[in-house]
């Protein structure tokens, strides 16, 4: 890792714990850990520009805002619990982490075009949009097992799945032209057709084919 002491032989480690104690909560180990690492980077590409900690200084508590970056971070799973806790369905710890990571890795995209979580505040609440996004992958198992349980024979648990499976890659392909699960629902029972596709003797004869050859 990139290092350097200031003026006043501080370590990077030494600036973000001071720049931690200023703030209301200062976070955990591991957040300052993380925070020194950014730092770091940062400091490491500024230092080819011959721009050190030192000039940043005169400017910019780069220190602070590291440690703010990772705060910030780590509030996106914050976000996301305060979701689920106005959703009727709060589901587990795993919808939520899940939801969290989806969060993630948008506000990553969104960041190459200068779009904040702050920005989407003003438009969206993206954190919700993001845990009702995984609740509602999740619920096509529970429309695909409705489907099932409507039939005389609900079938297997495997072809549950398959049928589970069916449906999410038929709607990733559909996304593609703007339909969601939302707007078939309007024309057509896409998780029955999906499950009674995959219990159909047709395919069953298919799969035994297939398995033959």
């Amino acid at each position: 890792m990139y290092e350097y002491t200031d003026r006043k032989n501080r370590t990077l480690t030494d600036r973000i714990n001071e720049a931690a104690q200023r703030r209301p909560d200062p976070g955990t180990e591991q957040d300052k850990a993380a925070a020194t690492a950014l730092l770091a980077d940062l400091l490491n590409a500024a230092a080819q520009h011959g721009i050190t900690l030192d000039v940043f200084d005169w400017v910019t508590d780069l220190p602070g805002t590291c440690h703010r970056a990772v705060a910030r971070r780590r509030d996106l799973a914050d976000r996301v619990h305060a979701a689920a806790e106005r959703h009727p369905d709060h589901g587990t710890e795993h919808d939520q982490a899940a939801a969290t990571a989806l969060l993630g890795d948008i506000l990553h995209a969104a960041a190459k075009h200068g779009i904040t979580l702050d920005t989407f505040d003003w438009v969206t609440d993206l954190p919700s949009t993001c845990y009702r996004a995984v609740l509602r992958r999740r619920d096509l198992a529970d429309r695909v097992d409705e489907a099932a349980q409507r039939r005389t024979a609900p079938g297997t648990e495997e072809q549950k799945a398959a049928a589970t499976a069916l449906l999410a890659d038929m709607l990733n392909a559909a996304a593609k032209h703007g339909i969601f699960l939302d707007t078939f629902d309007w024309v057509t029972d896409l998780p029955g057709n999906c499950y009674a596709a995959v219990v159909s003797p047709l395919h069953a004869r298919a799969a035994h084919w297939a398995t033959a050859g």
